[in-house]
């Protein structure tokens, strides 16, 4: 029974130690797939979204559509820590971004 114990404790401390050093669930390439989303006729929509670490800041790069049909790209750079960081591209991201509270 000791050994049981021994075994399934020293599992558990490898299986922590492996989720402690996984990588960011969020961080990625984010695609859309209109077939399964439902979307109201004219609005903008974001086709891709990339999330990487630039140093110890997040880099958000956002490829999509507006209400035309026109080519947008946006990126931004900084930290979720409440302070104001530049957008670079569209104007339909900042008004996101500001509007739904990222």
């Amino acid at each position: 029974m000791k050994t049981k114990t021994t075994g399934l404790t020293l599992a558990l401390c490898f299986f922590g130690a492996a989720l402690c050093y996984a990588e960011d669930p969020q961080m990625g390439t984010w695609k859309l797939i209109e077939a399964k989303s439902k979307f109201a006729p004219g609005v903008p929509k974001n086709h891709t979204v990339v999330y990487e670490t630039a140093g110890d800041s997040v880099k958000i790069t956002v490829d999509g559509t507006d209400k035309e049909g026109k080519p947008t790209h946006s990126e931004w750079t900084g930290k979720f820590d409440g302070k104001d960081y530049p957008v670079t591209g569209g104007r339909n991201f900042r008004q996101a971004v500001v509007h739904e509270g990222w």
